[in-house]
């Protein structure tokens, strides 16, 4: 037996509770995607990251040579302080700031780099013309547990060389843990509606080389900024907010 096509079956009572539940149910479903979007600022920070220092070794500070340090991460191509990120690229800086004037050659100091038990690669530094630091960037990450061995060249002669450490202690939180933290922190600071740029490094000198610390920054769109500083514990110790 053929059924008779009836719009009032279709249009009947059960019909309309049913389209009503199915039509909230959407609208709810839009309004949950459109909020996670707005609400997640670590997602947010994640995804606008001017700088990302994953690590900071640094060589004792009893060396010959001097202030030896070196830090690897990701940071985007063409850095503006404008809110918004451009693609990132892997980074390690080996940066001195030498106390033995023999370092330095013709403007600049040579360096042998020598990574776990990998070939050594030459890294010529260059002067910071803002500070007193050599630096130069080898353009690639290093994993944070790398053995990293430095000897410096000066006129074809091995001047000393000097081994780096991790100044984090072990079990110390990593940079995106950091990173997280200083979102929760600043929660009700940090506009929902304009994107944020972020940067997580870590602050660190010869005076303090055994208690480092995070510095997490921001900047708006509009050009705000606020910071949060945390400790290798994943305690927050300063904020921009008084």
């Amino acid at each position: 037996m053929k059924h008779k096509f009836s719009w009032k079956k279709i249009f009947n009572k059960k019909f309309w509770v049913g389209a009503i539940i199915v039509a909230v149910a959407t609208v709810l479903a839009v309004i949950g995607i459109v909020n996670f979007g707005r609400d997640d600022k670590y997602q947010m920070a994640l995804e606008n990251i001017a700088e990302a220092r994953f690590y900071l070794k640094s060589a004792p500070a009893d060396n010959s040579i001097g202030s030896v340090q070196m830090y690897s991460g990701i940071r985007e191509t063409d850095f503006q302080a404008d809110g918004i990120a451009t693609p990132t690229v892997a980074f390690t800086v080996l940066s001195v700031e030498p106390t033995n004037d023999k370092i330095v050659y013709n403007g600049c100091i040579t360096t042998l780099i020598q990574i776990n038990d990998q070939a050594p690669v030459t890294l010529v530094l260059e002067k910071n013309p803002y500070g007193n630091n050599y630096a130069g960037d080898l353009e690639t990450a290093l994993d944070v547990n790398a053995q990293v061995n430095i000897t410096f060249q000066a006129n074809g002669e091995t001047i000393g060389n000097v081994a780096l450490h991790s100044v984090m202690p072990e079990g110390a939180i990593s940079w995106d843990s950091a990173l997280e933290i200083a979102c929760q922190t600043l929660d009700k600071v940090l506009p929902a509606d304009t994107r944020t740029e972020s940067a997580t490094k870590i602050l660190c000198d010869n005076s303090t080389v055994y208690t480092p610390y995070w510095f997490v920054s921001f900047v708006t769109e509009a050009g705000d900024r606020y910071f949060v500083v945390i400790s290798h514990d994943g305690k927050v110790i300063g904020t921009s907010e008084k």
